[in-house]
């Protein structure tokens, strides 16, 4: 088999495996109803056809590169840990909206990025909107704006372990000398 069309194999796995991702993260975001695919039948199709087009260099790097490599079995076990989170992120976020006497301490921290810029860092991104209690806000070179809910240090730590659950999905070892510390903006 030429290089060619090892590439075209290649391609067409990835393309069936988002085809698969995609379709399954419309199943879970429309809890099920089939009669969201009316919708679905549209965006699915089209969200493969844009990830393949932003990311499609991605599939060319090799695996040891300084950018890293999706791996998708990674994926699935990423996704115990982020609906986990989920839970305890809207549980948090449930007690803080339903207390009486809890003193909100909302904010927004600079978080130093220590994974290379690219779809990793797009990854931890969304990754970290997606938790309740979390918001990326700004991108800024090699430093995140995150806005908590409440700001403190486990949810620091929290950030950091979604940093380091990325790493390991696209197979990166980070800078353990460079351990990101807690800096509150005003």
């Amino acid at each position: 088999m030429n290089k060619k069309a090892h590439s075209h194999n290649s391609d067409k796995r990835t393309l069936l495996i988002r085809a698969v991702i995609f379709s399954a993260l419309w199943l879970l975001l429309t809890k099920g109803v089939w009669s969201s695919w009316v919708i679905g039948i549209i965006v699915v199709p089209v969200s493969v056809w844009m990830s393949m087009r932003l990311f499609h260099n991605a599939a060319a790097v090799p695996v040891h590169s300084v950018t890293g490599q999706l791996h998708y079995g990674r994926l699935l076990r990423l996704l115990p840990y982020f609906l986990l989170n989920s839970l305890k992120g809207g549980i948090q976020t449930a007690r803080l909206a339903f207390a009486h006497r809890i003193a909100l301490r909302p904010g927004t921290v600079s978080y130093p990025l220590r994974l290379p810029s690219g779809h990793t860092q797009l990854w931890f991104i969304h990754l970290i909107s997606l938790l309740p209690g979390t918001l990326s806000a700004q991108l800024n070179g090699d430093s995140l704006l995150v806005h908590m809910l409440e700001v403190n240090e486990s949810n620091y730590r929290d950030v950091i372990e979604c940093e380091q659950k990325i790493a390991y999905l696209f197979d990166l070892e980070l800078d353990q000398q460079v351990v990101p510390i807690l800096k509150e903006q005003l």
